[in-house]
């Protein structure tokens, strides 16, 4: 999304122990409809126009959005400075405002989520129920500063935009500050596991998709988008929201094929995956958040 230490003692003791229950509420359970089966492939579907789909919600400048373990959805709005949570839905439960421009955003318990404030480069642990903020992890400013987050067991993964790097910070109870796994990126902007201990991470420049080894650091093309904003990995594929090509597309990683599953996009930002296996895509530029089918 083109646009964006240490916590006090209290704090810790707060969160102490939520390591375990912050991956098991990352991600809402995934349908069968989105499997790769026994039979072989998955079929994408044909390719439809964003604004064929149905719609979902409409928030003012959406641009990142998250599916938490109630099947509540959070918007983030960098242009509006708010968070706003919606129901299953789609009405509207609350407005947090935040003049921080807020970004990714990631489950860490049933009542915290880690949301990524670009204007300050922060990380902070975002109280779901109160809206209060602490701060986390800041990091080096240098431009646009963090964008989306994204998580893996034990570790919240961290696009360092502003550097060019990936990081890795241990989950609460918070047992260490940031250690970079890859640089030279460019500008990344979220990152998922695969689960074969590589991560994707997407970026704002060639080649659009990363798959980086965080092990050695080695840092190889996953596939080639003009400038990506939001990845979800889910059985063998990835989907990619690409904001240069307004489309989101389903990447074989086995294959390397690519499927361009919505066209059309004025402003392709935000893109979660629900526990039925259908995703909501995010345009910026209208607000819409729709509907899709994925592979």
């Amino acid at each position: 999304m083109v646009t964006r230490g240490r916590l006090r003692a209290a704090v810790v003791l707060a969160l102490a122990g939520l390591a375990l229950s912050a991956i098991s509420c990352a991600a809402p359970g995934v349908a069968a409809a989105a499997r790769t089966g026994p039979l072989g492939p998955a079929v994408c579907p044909a390719p439809r126009a964003f604004g064929s789909l149905p719609l979902f919600a409409h928030v003012k400048k959406a641009d990142d959005v998250m599916v938490d373990s109630n099947g509540n959805v959070w918007v983030s709005s960098v242009g509006g400075r708010a968070v706003t949570e919606l129901s299953p839905a789609g009405t509207v439960v609350h407005v947090f405002a935040d003049p921080q421009n807020p970004e990714g955003m990631v489950q860490l318990s049933p009542s915290t989520m880690a949301l990524a404030n670009q204007r300050s480069d922060q990380v902070v642990v975002f109280d779901m129920t109160t809206g209060q903020s602490t701060l986390w992890v800041q990091l080096t400013p240098n431009g646009l500063g963090v964008d989306g987050l994204g998580m893996e067991p034990g570790m919240l993964l961290l696009p360092d935009a502003a550097q060019g790097n990936l990081d890795t910070v241990p989950l609460p109870p918070f047992s260490g500050g940031p250690v970079t796994v890859a640089t030279g990126l460019g500008r990344p902007v979220d990152a998922t596991p695969v689960g074969d201990g590589t991560l994707l991470v997407s970026v704002e420049n060639a080649p659009g998709l990363d798959r980086v080894d965080p092990a050695t650091g080695t840092v190889t093309a996953a596939a080639h988008f003009a400038s990506t904003d939001d990845v979800v990995f889910s059985n063998g594929i990835a989907y990619v929201a690409d904001n240069g090509g307004g489309t989101m597309s389903a990447v074989t990683l086995a294959s390397g094929t690519v499927n361009t599953l919505v066209t059309g996009v004025k402003a392709a930002q935000g893109l979660a995956m629900r526990a039925d296996g259908t995703f909501l895509v995010v345009d910026e530029k209208s607000g819409d958040i729709r509907v899709a089918t994925g592979c």
